[in-house]
């Protein structure tokens, strides 16, 4: 296991498909996070206010679509078939993430994926360091750029 996936540090792992940047879904991810920034749910306040042009989705939601989209590019549900067993990942945090610009909705974004880094931390856990670019359809500067974490777990 180490050595395979050693062989992959600094080459991509893939890169997702499109994702729509729906108002609905921005509206929902709003709410379970208790956010009401006009910016994000009222798509005229958001144009007359704003240099946007409409409303644009939370920073967060697009960090959340992280895990939506490595599921996408497969990269993680590969490391469990080639392991064989139960085994599971967790979001384990970033070394370092910017917000770069702000993602409007009715985008798309998709995320590139390559491997940085993977530590065998022993007792069955694997850590991976992910390096992540999400990028904006049409737009020249991503949405976000992260050292992404994750912590596989054999059980």
């Amino acid at each position: 296991m180490g050595m395979d996936m050693k062989s992959k540090i600094g080459k991509p792992l893939g890169t997702s498909r499109w994702f729509d940047v729906e108002q609905a879904l921005v509206t929902q991810f709003s709410a379970s996070t208790l956010d009401n920034d006009p910016m994000h749910l009222d798509p005229e306040w958001a144009k007359a206010n704003t240099p946007f042009g409409g409303t644009v989705a939370a920073g967060f939601w697009t960090t959340s679509m992280l895990i939506t989209m490595s599921h996408d590019i497969g990269f993680i549900d590969a490391f469990g078939e080639s392991e064989g067993g139960a085994w599971y990942a967790l979001n384990y945090g970033f070394n370092h993430m910017r917000l770069i610009t702000p993602v409007p909705v009715g985008k798309r974004i998709r995320a590139h994926m390559g491997l940085r880094d993977f530590e065998d931390r022993g007792d069955g856990k694997f850590l991976l360091t992910i390096d992540v670019e999400v990028e904006i359809e049409g737009e020249a500067k991503p949405a976000l750029v992260a050292e992404w974490l994750a912590m596989i777990v054999r059980s």
